[in-house]
């Protein structure tokens, strides 16, 4: 895929399916003149659709930025089960799909021009390049772009998406279920954190300089207090061992391993609060055998001891693991070797 799409998947239907007046209340009588940015309309505009460029002066008003430049919406057939539009920073190409729902179709095009707001005066394209060979640092720009998002969606139609945004208590969770969860609740905390202590400045100065590392979207504290990545540390190393690469792998995968059963699920809010920082180290021995080496680091040995046997029960039902991990604490960290 050329560029980078930001979509609204089962959020946006999770949002409009609650409530036609709320997912409603926000579209009002076109009142733009000629000497503002346009919407530019394509495809086969709903009925609703000449109505929707007052959305551009509610998410100025109430973001505070303008969009500077025309936007082009291009209206058009669904084509995948739960894509219902998205916004490509590379090709400023905004695309809502048209159901029978005109809510959802609204809801989704108030995301999706956000995303455009965004783009406009934090040049997004040019944010996900530069965290883009980095697994931690992409999923924390990520959440911070739909978190933001998604509190547009929320104040402006009244919603209050966290009390929804939440995993079950019982059976399993995927990995993409737990990634729509944490780019949009943990990233809409994360926002409401950062405005909260500092107002929209403070917003604006997460774009220029955002978080990269995971653990920073689950503790803002942190990243108010100035802190913005996690450094790898230094392995133990054996006589026989040497260090091949380092690898900080982030508070998200420790999360999503946590998650994804329900056994283990209860111990989320302890481990996104004692987080410090991990490193996986890939170790090759004396015999050029390679060996893994996952150190993950709390705030105190407590946390760790808290946390060991459910991360054993987690990393032993880890399908990407091909050899059971032995597990152990030492100190204030969990060390998982395979």
């Amino acid at each position: 895929m050329n560029g980078w799409r930001m979509a609204i998947f089962w959020m946006a239907i999770l949002v409009c399916s609650m409530s036609l007046t709320a997912c409603s209340a926000t579209v009002v009588e076109n009142t733009s003149n000629g000497d503002r940015p346009q919407l530019i309309f394509q495809g086969n505009p709903p009925e609703w659709a000449h109505t929707a460029t007052s959305i551009m002066t509610e998410l100025e008003q109430w973001r505070g930025l303008p969009f500077q430049e025309d936007l082009q919406v291009t209206f058009q057939p669904p084509q995948e089960p739960g894509l219902n539009g998205w916004y490509d920073s590379e090709t400023k190409q905004l695309v809502v799909t048209v159901t029978d729902s005109e809510p959802l179709g609204r809801g989704v095009l108030l995301h999706e021009m956000f995303h455009a707001l965004q783009d406009r005066n934090f040049d997004l394209y040019q944010l996900k390049r530069q965290s883009a060979a980095h697994p931690d640092y992409e999923q924390a720009v990520s959440a911070i772009i739909e978190g933001e998002a998604m509190l547009a969606v929320s104040e402006l139609m009244n919603y209050d998406f966290l009390a929804h945004a939440k995993l079950p208590a019982e059976g399993e969770v995927s990995a993409e279920f737990f990634e729509k969860v944490f780019l949009y609740g943990a990233g809409m905390k994360f926002i409401l954190a950062v405005r909260d202590a500092g107002g929209w400045e403070a917003v604006d100065a997460v774009f220029r300089d955002p978080p990269r590392a995971t653990s920073l979207i689950f503790q803002p504290d942190r990243y108010l207090a100035g802190e913005r990545e996690v450094q790898p540390t230094a392995p133990s190393l054996r006589a026989s061992e040497t260090l091949q690469s380092q690898t900080v792998r982030g508070a998200y995968q420790v999360q999503l391993l946590l998650a994804r059963q329900a056994e283990t699920r209860p111990l989320l809010g302890r481990a996104a609060e004692g987080y410090v920082a991990d490193t996986l180290n890939i170790l090759k021995d004396s015999a050029g055998e390679t060996k893994h080496q996952w150190a993950i680091e709390f705030s105190n040995a407590k946390v760790a001891a808290d946390l060991v046997s459910g991360l054993t029960t987690a990393l032993a039902r880890d399908e990407r693991l091909a050899i059971l991990p032995s597990v152990s604490v030492a100190g204030n960290a969990i060390v998982a070797e395979w």
